[in-house]
């Protein structure tokens, strides 16, 4: 009889923390389980989670206010949705989406909101497979060298911000080139934040934050954690 009452206990209290919007601080190392445990749910067509925390009550519940433990900066790619990939529902994740997952003044800016005022533990660089972007840049180069040739103009900026990617993996891996630089592209924006962002490196140094680096596969919809 005691072990149903706790069990019922239990079930009320987090019943009563959904409704009032209040969620346990996650760890770093919590957060990126429960963001690849999500995307094993999503692999298996198991949306639950994200059933779950999508519902009126849990949006009523943060209108007030928002505690997401994981920023995904990622792809605008349409086949690539964040939430959907990773099982995720309202106030999760803090998603930064921008085409060839690069970043620039207004990305980092976005990253350390989130950190310093919402409180995440975790962030994923997501790059993905078949990127156009970064396969727009490779088809930038001028032929014969491992020059880009970035076109001017607004979409011009994004090829010159992956052309490093591409440039560098032309130099090592020509036969493979566009997967490549896809990997190449996410391990030099995560370089990039750490440079950029002392707050991002602060909080990494003092363990409030991990970053970690992602290539999600579009054909068999697995995230795959990069090497350090």
């Amino acid at each position: 009889m005691k072990r149903a009452i706790s069990k019922v206990q239990v079930l009320f209290v987090a019943m009563a923390m959904a409704v009032s919007g209040v969620a346990a601080a996650e760890t770093p190392d919590e957060a990126l389980h429960k963001l690849m445990a999500g995307n094993q749910s999503f692999v298996a067509g198991n949306f639950a989670n994200l059933e779950a925390n999508s519902t009126p009550a849990v949006r009523q519940s943060l209108a007030s206010g928002q505690h997401p433990y994981a920023i995904v900066l990622d792809c605008s790619d349409s086949r690539v949705a964040p939430e959907i990939i990773f099982d995720k529902g309202l106030g999760e994740i803090f998603v930064i989406r921008v085409a060839g997952n690069v970043v620039a003044p207004h990305q980092l800016g976005s990253i350390e909101y989130a950190i310093e005022h919402l409180g995440a533990s975790l962030l994923v660089v997501l790059g993905h497979s078949k990127c156009g972007a970064v396969n727009a840049t490779v088809g930038a180069l001028k032929p014969g060298t491992c020059d880009v040739d970035a076109p001017e103009g607004n979409i011009g900026s994004l090829i010159e911000s992956i052309a490093p990617a591409v440039e560098r993996s032309c130099k090592t891996s020509p036969t493979d080139l566009l997967a490549t630089s896809i990997d190449e592209n996410v391990n030099l924006v995560a370089k990039r934040i750490s440079k950029k962002s002392r707050i991002v490196e602060e909080a990494i140094f003092l363990g409030k934050l991990k970053m970690v680096k992602a290539r999600y596969d579009l054909d068999d919809g697995v995230v795959k954690l990069l090497a350090e």
